[in-house]
């Protein structure tokens, strides 16, 4: 063959083999511009057939995690309230920039010399941010008081068995705004209004034991408190009720005030366990960590105090540490910020953020925080607006996109699995454990779908993950805003959303 001929062959190949790319890539595109008409027709009709209240906006925005390519988007851009879907910002900054190794320290000093067997100082306990005080992380998670009784166990070994003074509860790393101002007043006693405070034991509520076991319908029913505190004052006024009546309680709780009044109905035969919240969380902890002492035989004299000294008192104290308290590592405390949905949790993760990087413990420095964090790693829309950590505040807004590309940034990110591991699962773990239970086939579909509940009055979401029939995944977000009635109906709408996009 002459070197013309084949050069000419050459070329003539070269241009067949471009041809039949152009033409793959073509078909790729048409195939994938058909899968998102396809997807999109679906949901279209899932929402037409739905039932929910036609004044609602149902906003959807979903990505091929692979190639990024948008299959979805309905109202993707639009700024919605996100509701506990604002917990994804707020741990996504908290592992970014905290890592998830991070730890919460707690310390307990004494003002005085140490001496035994009776200090004459103060016992002096300094709050560091730390959510975990309570029996969440112990083996048995009812024993709400075993992380105060291991300070116990230390004061009782260094020979200590007074203390001339008091239990001084200082929670000054973060603010005295201890209930954000949009959260609904009404709903205070409730555990997911807990105070915020930098100081805080059980989450800063009351378990609550409920049993009818040994009661009649009519009667009231039976409480037992964890911990068995004086601190609060409860009002039972629920009642059991026969089988196949609905049950459920509620709790109320005003401003300032530690008098709880119980309210609802109890199934004759059954126990329950709530928990409702309490006022001055720091307060709550030095008081029951002074019955503790008690208990462990160790004589407190003064009464428990919450004190907020300023930094000048603060650098006059001479203190001796006694002790300190190291949470769990942030990767565990994210997942139970999203997992659960905890909101003690993820507001006290936001103030320490604020705290850590402004110098202010608040909710408007942790927002702050947030959305830089956002801006730096271009993930922030325009309309975008946080006030608290939650997502528990109606004045939260946040499009589908951003919440996408949060998630998708954070599961292609170095923090991949603990994010992953924070994500409920549908009917297996977390918040989704008891969704997608309609038919067989949502039975099966729902452990392919993984996502952060979200839900508040007229607001229902959910955004996270989804692995196709073929194991190609997606991520997506669910946000339903302004509807007024058949909040159940919009859950089953988003949840055949996202069975939907399962299928290929």
């Amino acid at each position: 063959m002459s070197q013309r001929r084949f050069c000419k062959w050459e070329v003539s190949r070269s241009l067949s083999e471009l041809i039949v790319i152009v033409l793959l890539l073509i078909l790729s595109l048409s195939g994938a511009r058909a899968l998102a008409s396809d997807l999109t027709s679906d949901i279209e009709t899932l929402i037409a057939q739905s039932g929910i209240d036609p004044k609602a906006t149902v906003a959807v925005y979903v990505v091929d995690a692979q190639t990024s390519e948008v299959l979805v988007n309905r109202h993707g851009e639009k700024p919605m309230i996100p509701a506990s879907n604002n917990k994804l910002l707020t741990t996504a900054a908290g592992l970014s920039l905290l890592g998830p190794e991070h730890r919460f320290v707690t310390k307990l000093y004494t003002d005085g010399p140490l001496t035994t067997p009776t200090l004459p100082g103060n016992l002096y306990v300094v709050g560091g941010g730390d959510p975990t005080i309570s029996g969440r992380f112990e083996p048995n998670k009812r024993d709400v008081t075993a992380p105060l009784r291991r300070w116990a166990d230390t004061l009782t070994s260094l020979g200590i068995t007074r203390i001339r003074g008091r239990i001084l509860a200082d929670d000054t790393l973060f603010d005295d705004q201890y209930f954000h101002p949009t959260w609904y007043p009404g709903e205070r006693g409730e555990w997911y209004e807990a105070e915020i405070s930098a100081l805080a034991f059980n989450d800063n509520c009351v378990d609550l034991l409920w049993s009818a076991e040994k009661r009649m319908p009519g009667d009231l029913a039976d409480v037992t408190l964890n911990p068995p505190t004086r601190y609060v004052r409860l009002h039972n006024h629920v009642r059991v009720v026969a089988k196949g009546r609905s049950a459920e309680r509620w709790y109320l709780r005003k401003a300032g005030s530690n008098d709880i009044v119980a309210t609802g109905t109890l199934t004759v035969g059954t126990t329950k366990e709530d928990s409702a919240s309490v006022n001055d969380g720091a307060l709550y902890f030095a008081t029951v960590f002074h019955e503790v002492l008690t208990s462990a035989g160790i004589t407190v004299e003064g009464k428990p105090k919450h004190v907020r000294p300023t930094p000048a008192e603060q650098r006059r104290y001479k203190r001796v540490l006694i002790a300190e308290r190291e949470s769990p590592p942030l990767r565990e405390i994210v997942k139970v910020i999203n997992l659960v949905s905890q909101n003690f949790y993820a507001d006290c993760l936001l103030k320490y953020l604020g705290r850590t990087k402004l110098g202010e413990g608040s909710f408007d420095a942790g927002c702050r925080v947030v959305m830089d964090f956002c801006r730096k790693q271009q993930l922030y829309h325009e309309g975008h607006r946080m006030v608290d950590g939650s997502g528990l505040a109606d004045r939260n807004r946040v499009t589908p996109r951003q919440l996408v590309e949060v998630i998708r940034f954070m599961d292609q990110g170095p923090y991949r699995t603990y994010w992953r591991e924070s994500l409920p699962i549908g009917g297996e773990r977390g918040s989704l454990k008891s969704r997608f239970q309609e038919t067989t086939e949502t039975r099966t579909r729902a452990r392919f779908i993984m996502g952060k509940t979200g839900l508040i009055d007229e607001v229902r979401s959910l955004s996270g993950i989804v692995r196709t029939d073929s194991g190609r995944e997606r991520y997506y977000s669910i946000i339903v805003n302004g509807f007024r009635r058949d909040g159940q109906r919009v859950i089953q709408l988003i949840d055949r959303i996202a069975v939907a996009l399962t299928r290929d």
